[in-house]
C-alpha cells in the first residue's frame, strides 16, 4: 500500500511541475556548473536540475510555487546571473 501511495504522489507533483530554460551568465567550467546546479537544487520546490556550461544553460523542473526569481537570486549567491522563462 505504501507504494502505491507514494506512486500517486509522485505523479501528483510531476502533474503540476514546470520546465524553465535558463541562460546563465558566466559559467565556464565543470566547477561552474556544479555550484549553479547546488544552487538551484537548493530552492525549495525545485525537483531536477540539469545545467550545461558549455551553452551556459540549464534545464528546471520545479513545481508552480517555484518563480524565475527565486532562481535567479539563488544563482545570485553563486557569482552568476540567471534569465529564462517557462
Amino acid at each position: 500500500m505504501g507504494r502505491i501511495a507514494l506512486s500517486l504522489l509522485l505523479l501528483a507533483s510531476l502533474a503540476y511541475a514546470k520546465e524553465w530554460k535558463l541562460h546563465i551568465n558566466g559559467m565556464h567550467c565543470i566547477a561552474c556548473t556544479l555550484a549553479v546546479k547546488k544552487a538551484l537544487m537548493g530552492v525549495s520546490g525545485v525537483q531536477e536540475a540539469k545545467v550545461n556550461f558549455k551553452n551556459e544553460s540549464a534545464i528546471v523542473i520545479a513545481d508552480d510555487k517555484v518563480t524565475l526569481r527565486m532562481m535567479q537570486d539563488s544563482v545570485a549567491q553563486t557569482g552568476y546571473s540567471a534569465t529564462g522563462q517557462k
